[in-house]
């Protein structure tokens, strides 16, 4: 005996059943999915976020194929949109090499700044949860300026011991040479800068960062004596005693109110 299937009947479950498989696209199923009319695939998790689905692949547009288990009635809405934002770009820290500054030592010659930039997203959400964002055309606004740090390299051997006695006899003689002090105003400024720095030319407070044999606050002052200030002595004494003299008339002067407040 020969079977043949009828056709449903015009309007039937059966009919509406047979019509939207045909209409669906067919998806190798991976988790928990939906298929979303016939253009997205969707992975819906048990607590109802959503997201794309990157593993699902064509099989073919047999209805027949497609389990039941696939469909859901469930509604899902989703949204494609395009978005633009405005983002930063960092700037990038390039350090250069000063060989008239200390080792260590670091200073901000250009002062960095971050860009901006525009980006284009196209944007999916599931049911108000956005799933996907790939990122489109970007437009440069502003580029980033780069921060350019300039670090010491100069190296200075400290004064020896001689040195150092070289240094309180030229202090000495430049005392009286410029200002004409001799005996306890001599006294006074030796007293000081013995206890300042020693006659040391390469003293540092590492603290404050004072400098020289006159412990200069900062170092750079004295460079308007000489810009040799860093290693040249007699220029060193002779901003120190101009300072000296211009704050305090005298060494002694200058020693009274070191021996008070333990600076001058």
């Amino acid at each position: 005996m020969t079977y043949r299937t009828l056709p449903p009947a015009p309007g039937s479950r059966r009919e509406r059943r047979l019509n939207a498989r045909a209409r669906l696209r067919t998806y190798r199923q991976v988790g928990t999915t939906v298929v979303v009319g016939a253009v997205a695939a969707v992975t819906v998790t048990t607590a109802g976020a959503a997201s794309i689905s990157d593993t699902w692949r064509d099989r073919d547009n047999t209805a027949a194929e497609i389990p039941v288990a696939e469909v859901s009635a469930a509604s899902v809405d989703v949204e494609v949109e395009t978005v633009t934002t405005e983002n930063p770009i960092a700037n990038e820290v390039i350090k250069t090499s000063d060989p008239g500054a200390m080792a260590g030592s670091q200073r901000v010659v250009q002062a960095g700044a971050p860009g901006v930039e525009v980006v284009s997203y196209t944007v999916t959400t599931v049911n108000g949860v956005e799933i996907d964002r790939l990122p489109g055309i970007s437009v440069l606004v502003t580029p980033p300026t780069d921060e350019i740090v300039a670090v010491g390299a100069l190296t200075i051997p400290p004064a020896t011991a001689v040195q150092k006695g070289t240094n309180r006899a030229l202090g000495q003689q430049m005392a009286l040479d410029l200002y004409g002090w001799s005996g306890d105003e001599w006294a006074c400024l030796d007293e000081l800068w013995k206890r300042e720095s020693g006659w040391s030319h390469t003293a540092e407070n590492r603290s404050s960062g004072a400098y020289g044999i006159p412990q200069a606050l900062p170092g750079s002052k004295m460079s308007t004596s000489g810009a040799d200030w860093r290693t040249n002595p007699a220029t060193q004494i002779k901003w120190g005693l101009g300072y000296v003299k211009g704050r305090y008339a005298t060494p002694c002067g200058a020693w009274g109110h070191f021996t008070a407040k333990n600076w001058y």
